[in-house]
């Protein structure tokens, strides 16, 4: 069971890993904002480290559920 769920912790950090690759990139301007003209969204560089934290926790959780071994069966 805990393998199951280090996987889907470890899979449920793709979603704002990509969100946090992809908006890093963005061209902010001094105040720390973007405009997207098409959509209307305005996006704060903040956000970036936001998403990545949510990530790297996620991934953390996972990996901590893959590798701990809990205690010996008698």
């Amino acid at each position: 069971m805990r393998r199951i769920s280090g996987l889907i912790c470890v899979l449920l950090a793709v979603p704002p890993g990509v969100l946090a690759w992809q908006r890093a990139d963005l061209p902010y301007n001094e105040a720390g904002r973007y405009f997207d003209a098409a959509t209307g969204v305005v996006y704060h560089q903040q956000g970036v480290a936001i998403w990545a934290t949510i990530a790297a926790v996620s991934v953390l959780a996972g990996v901590g559920l893959l590798l701990w071994r809990g205690r010996p069966r008698a």
